[in-house]
């Protein structure tokens, strides 16, 4: 009986300390500064969100690799700035525009919401 007893007060405390740790490793650094393309004229940003399921994988994917296409035809090297602002891996990715002629920035709009399509789990912010 004493055997039974001691056993099951190693798995609870073993329990304790896995749902202790996970419970840390949950815990995430998210930014609180909120930016508005309205406000900086060179910023545009794309937001992958989550509607209780996580966001599109492979929108996301897709998105980055054609964006090196973009880059490569367009001779640009926009890169995003990504920040981690949710439980369930949403993001925005922050791109600076100040670098990009008039035409640039247009076919990179059209490029945005054309890769994009009419998805529900990305907004484009211009």
């Amino acid at each position: 009986m004493k055997k039974i007893i001691f056993i099951l007060s190693t798995i609870a405390l073993i329990a304790c300390k896995n749902a202790e740790k996970a419970t840390k490793d949950s815990e995430m650094k998210t930014s609180n500064e909120q930016i508005d393309p309205k406000d900086d004229p060179t910023k545009s940003i794309v937001s992958f969100i989550s509607i209780g399921t996580g966001i599109d994988h492979k929108l996301k994917t897709k998105f980055l690799e054609s964006l090196a296409k973009f880059n490569e035809e367009n001779k640009t090297s926009l890169e995003p700035e990504i920040r981690h602002w949710g439980r369930e891996g949403e993001i925005d990715m922050i791109f600076d525009m100040k670098n990009l002629s008039t035409k640039q920035r247009n076919s990179f709009s059209s490029f945005v919401k054309e890769t994009i399509g009419n998805s529900e789990l990305v907004n484009f912010k211009e």
